[in-house]
């Protein structure tokens, strides 16, 4: 059953086979999007969280990737195989744009910082390219040739910097200056403006970690790169300032208009120091909630620090349109002395579909082969007809929770 303790707020519940990406918006913090194997893309407001918000679905090819505009609250790219989807909230389930961007499947999707309409794909063609989705022509900006496929492709949130993650054959990380100046080869191998190594098997992730503050006018920020990978390093990478220059970025810079800040102002938190452990007399309450007596000692953890804590939410049913409705509930304390079975007299259930007679499985075959049971077993109507039958076949068994 659910714990009262646990720190899980929302279960979603819409896809049918595996989630391949989820991307919060850059607009709004209770609208996220998901994408998976089953090619749906759902967006989801948290504020209503028993179903989708919105749908969309490419029908024949799965979703591997699905971003936010960072600039356009209503625009959102997916990837299906080879081909890209731009969607648009405003306008129904239809397409507002597909694109075959690739030879072979994109894995990698991202957004312009600073221009609406342009984007970056990826692929294991050993290409990135470069899209404006308004243009009609069907052809990318610019095409960067790399010397592997490519796993993943991100603009960098500082200059017009793109670094690259290898999907084989590469354990580096690589830097790139998106930027197109007009005598250069929009169809070329791009010199690497600087590589970050140290990992010994393939990295698997990586992000930006900023530190500093913003302006209305100026950006001061230092950046740090994070990356980990398959073995088992998390790695922390200095960047030059020599580095940043060469991607059109220096501190203290006039900041664009155009670039969104999605962590303007924000608080910065340092996890340098420890957990710190709670006084004997304050470990019966942390965060809200009672810590068990038999329990560890008690430690606040910086991150989770002031945040609140819900109940996990259990499945109560199927929903009437095939999805499954969470429905939170908080366990009484008089529920912990109540017998299971006088619980579960109260539980209804409605009748079942009866099951294929090549599926069909008895009672008696999952007790014993030998063991002689009611034929009607077989047929309960509710499960407090089937709990309550065995609670009367079997007096020496004692159900402590069910």
């Amino acid at each position: 059953m659910a714990s009262t303790a646990s720190s899980v707020e929302h279960v979603l519940h819409a896809h049918t086979r595996a989630i391949t990406d989820i991307n919060f918006s850059a607009h709004n913090p209770d609208i996220l999007a998901t994408c998976a194997i089953d090619s749906f893309v759902h967006c989801w407001d948290l504020r209503h969280p028993s179903r989708p918000a919105m749908t969309f679905c490419d029908w024949f090819a799965a979703a591997t990737q699905v971003k936010w505009n960072r600039q356009d609250s209503h625009i959102l790219a997916s990837s299906h195989d080879k081909f890209l989807r731009i969607w648009d909230d405003r306008k129904g389930a239809y397409p507002l744009r597909s694109i075959e961007a690739h030879s072979t499947k994109i894995y990698g999707v991202d957004w312009s910082r600073t221009e609406a309409s342009s984007l970056a794909t990826c692929s294991l063609d050993r290409t990135i390219k470069f899209w404006d989705y308004t243009d009609r022509a069907d052809e990318p900006h610019r095409v960067l040739h790399t010397p592997f496929p490519v796993w993943r492709a991100r603009h960098t949130p500082f200059g017009s910097g793109l670094l690259a993650m290898p999907q084989r054959g590469d354990h580096d990380l690589h830097l790139y200056d998106s930027k197109i100046d007009k005598d250069e080869d929009r169809d070329q191998v791009p010199s690497t403006v600087a590589r970050f190594g140290g990992h010994h098997d393939q990295v698997k992730e990586f992000l930006w970690r900023p530190r500093g503050t913003i302006t209305e006018s100026n950006d001061d920020r230092d950046f740090q790169l994070v990356s980990w990978g398959t073995d088992r390093i998390l790695r922390l990478h200095h960047v030059d300032d020599e580095v940043l220059g060469r991607v059109g970025y220096e501190k203290g810079m006039r900041i664009e208009r155009r670039m969104n800040f999605t962590r303007r102002n924000a608080i910065y938190k340092t996890f340098r120091e420890g957990p710190r452990s709670i006084p004997e007399d304050d470990r019966e309450e942390v965060l809200g909630n009672r810590i068990p007596q038999n329990g560890p000692a008690g430690v606040r953890s910086a991150l989770t620090t002031g945040m609140s804590r819900a109940p996990v939410p259990f499945i109560g049913g199927y929903g009437n349109g095939g999805f499954m409705r969470p429905i939170t509930g908080r366990k009484s304390a008089l529920a912990k002395d109540m017998d299971p079975i006088s619980w579960m007299r109260g539980v209804k259930i409605g009748k079942r579909e009866t099951s294929p007679s090549s599926l069909h499985q008895s009672v008696s075959s999952i007790l014993s082969p030998s063991l002689k049971t009611d034929p009607t077993w077989d047929t309960f109507e509710s499960l407090k007809e089937e709990i309550t039958q065995i609670s009367e076949k079997f007096t020496k068994v004692s159900f402590d929770e069910v």
